[in-house]
């Protein structure tokens, strides 16, 4: 039930999955066709850098990137979504704007259809990469920063606001700083440290409870790099990460996914902490807001990006469905056809037809055998989507 997420709160969310969801099916439905008939562009958000969103590159499906610190995947990218070291400043140390000849880094994000990851690409030329000195601390080493928030929820999720400031200094034995990190550091948002690159350590440091979510399955990476501690050179990391809306310590069996799909805007941004063998030399971040660390307030807006055309077929049928009343025998159908559609033909199965776009039909009978066809048309042609016996009454 993704495409209702998109547009509820976190309390809709929750009454999808219970017995509640009936009494609000209709008003729910409602609320996704308003948001899909509303332009992307008339939508502000309260985001860092005035709202301005950024976009995500759809991988078509047969094209998704190997993780293997290679480049070669990535080729097929529109140079209009790779973000460079002109986009970063850094607002924490005072320094501003970077200069390219002691820090200068590209990074680009992806992601596929039907999985609710973010594929990153970071390249990066440092003048001296700080990997070799160990630190009890975990974080005194070259760094790529990345906080998600995959719901734009918003507020804080490092730190929450019901504790008193001087209950969570940094004193992880006590009561109230435990309740909190257990809790709520990184549940409804989350941020990863990731070495660069890492050395003797885990190649990721989460700033939460849910460590889970730094190892394979939930994640993936690779590097490519040539130089030694203290020396110049370009580092290639490629990886990807799971968006949770819920991550919590117990870990992935309780935990919610977030829900991609095309045109949802999430919370995103990245920093890059510098160190040059000593103290850190800046904190450069996509926000402009150093808070974006631990408050996904200062996040920026993502956008979800569609294929691009040149990956597209001309028109393709496609189509997905939920039961919302198994009692009732009631699903909601909806279109995701490809291209410039003019008509939909719905065949349920049963003799009956539907030419809405989003039909809900109440079946007559239980089954579990019904073979349900959706066919579309537009100046492109024809084409039909047939499931069998996937869509179950009982």
């Amino acid at each position: 039930m993704y495409r209702i997420y998109h547009v509820t709160s976190c309390s809709l969310q929750y009454m999808c999955r219970t017995k509640h969801f009936m009494k609000y099916a209709i008003l729910i439905l409602a609320l996704v066709n308003l948001s899909t008939a509303q332009s992307q562009n008339a939508i502000s958000y309260n985001t860092a850098r005035n709202g301005k969103v950024f976009k995500i590159f759809q991988f078509p499906r047969d094209q998704m990137p190997r993780i293997d610190g290679q480049v070669g995947d990535w080729g097929i990218i529109p140079e209009s979504y790779v973000y460079g070291t002109d986009e970063l400043n850094d607002t924490e140390d005072g320094i501003g704007n970077i200069d390219p000849t002691d820090l200068d880094v590209k990074v680009t994000v992806g992601w596929v259809k039907g999985m609710n990851r973010l594929y990153f690409l970071y390249e990066a030329y440092d003048d001296f990469w700080d990997f070799g000195r160990f630190s009890n601390k975990g974080y005194l080493n070259d760094i790529f920063e990345v906080v998600v928030d995959g719901n734009l929820s918003g507020g804080p999720f490092i730190f929450n606001p019901s504790f008193k400031k001087e209950d969570l200094k940094w004193s992880s034995n006590t009561t109230a700083y435990l309740e909190n990190h257990f809790s709520f550091s990184g549940v409804h948002a989350q941020n990863y440290h990731i070495y660069t690159p890492p050395v003797n350590n885990a190649w990721v440091l989460i700033w939460g409870s849910q460590h889970w979510i730094g190892e394979f399955p939930h994640s993936n990476y690779a590097y490519d790099y040539n130089f030694e501690h203290g020396e110049s050179g370009k580092l290639i990391l490629e990886f990807w990460i799971t968006a949770y809306d819920f991550a919590p310590y117990e870990g992935p069996l309780k935990a919610m996914e977030s829900q991609f799909e095309e045109g949802k805007v999430i919370g995103l941004s990245w920093s890059i902490l510098d160190f040059d063998g000593s103290e850190r030399e800046g904190h450069v971040n996509l926000s402009h807001d150093a808070r974006m660390v631990k408050d996904a307030t200062y996040l920026c807006a993502f956008e979800l990006m569609p294929l691009e055309k040149q990956f597209m077929e001309p028109i393709r049928a496609e189509w997905s469905f939920d039961v919302i009343d198994m009692n009732s025998r009631t699903v909601a159908f909806h279109d995701e056809s490809q291209g410039v559609i003019k008509k939909w033909e719905w065949d349920f199965g049963d003799g009956n037809y539907s030419n809405d776009q989003h039909p809900i039909y109440q079946f007559k009978e239980k089954g579990v055998h019904k073979v349900v066809t959706l066919t579309v048309e537009g100046p492109e042609g024809k084409s039909k989507r047939t499931r069998y016996w996937e869509v179950m009454i009982r």
